[in-house]
């Protein structure tokens, strides 16, 4: 994390002093376009999700993270030279003591039983705790990959159970009723199921799930974008690919299905 940041900082006051040294009041040329977008993409992609663990609060991080956005919002031809100047000055004044330096102090962070305590400690089903203290001990030997799977597959089956409980008629007139829709944010959905058992659940693919949850009301729409990007990572964890899966990834993870699922009181069976 420490060569991440330092890294952008780095190029947040390269690209200043480059975007300073155009004469023209827009900007135009495409390798500024790209450096901006770029620098906004890896804040996202490598840094924005993994910093809490280091004690920043929410709050900075989505300072940053606003920033970071209109840093690639403005990467589009010709916006002006004065957005750039004023959105890199905002980014970088404070990077290093905002960011740098507290996570200077905390070098040495990595997967620790104790990071997962609260999670293990609050399941009553032991067979779950059973499946999630295989995914602590994959992680624990740095096979971080196995662990999201695990983890994931714990999380899903908490969420099937739920649904078990309160009743296939309401999942599957809820995924009508979305299919329905014109408009609005379910105006895309057309996967209409009619499901009757738990075996029949379980061949629904995961990600059209998320959507009937938020259709039933037991998450919301920030919750299925965080859901979504750990059903992702997962995806990522089971196939081969050079994405890294870091331990930072991981805790982030089981934070969110931590928060989301296993703490939420809609999915408590």
């Amino acid at each position: 994390m420490m060569e991440v940041l330092n890294q952008i900082y780095s190029e947040l006051k390269s690209l200043r002093k480059d975007i300073k040294s155009v004469t023209v009041k827009a900007i135009s040329k495409k390798p500024l376009l790209s450096r901006t977008e770029s620098l906004g993409l890896r804040w996202f992609s490598e840094v924005s999700d993994n910093l809490e663990i280091y004690g920043l609060s929410e709050e900075l991080i989505n300072k940053y993270s606003k920033n970071f956005s209109r840093l690639i919002k403005i990467s589009a031809p010709n916006n002006l030279k004065s957005s750039y100047l004023k959105t890199l000055d905002e980014l970088a004044n404070n990077f290093r003591d905002d960011l740098i330096i507290p996570v200077q102090k905390k070098p040495n962070l990595s997967v620790d039983k104790s990071l997962f305590s609260q999670l293990l400690s609050g399941l009553l089903d032991p067979k779950e705790s059973e499946y999630l203290e295989e995914a602590l001990n994959c992680a624990q030997h740095k096979y971080y990959r196995a662990a999201v799977v695990l983890g994931w597959c714990a999380a899903i089956d908490r969420i099937h159970r739920t649904i078990d409980n309160i009743g296939y008629k309401k999942f599957n007139a809820t995924s009508a009723s979305m299919k329905s829709k014109t408009h609005g944010r379910f105006k895309k959905f057309t996967k209409i199921q009619n499901v009757s058992s738990l075996s029949e659940l379980r061949e629904v693919f995961d990600n059209i799930i998320l959507w009937i949850i938020e259709g039933m009301e037991l998450i919301d729409t920030n919750q299925h974008t965080r859901l979504k990007g750990c059903f992702d990572l997962r995806c990522h964890c089971a196939h081969p690919g050079d994405a890294p899966v870091t331990e930072y990834n991981l805790l982030s993870f089981f934070s969110d299905i931590n928060e989301i699922i296993f703490k939420n009181p809609k999915f408590q069976c």
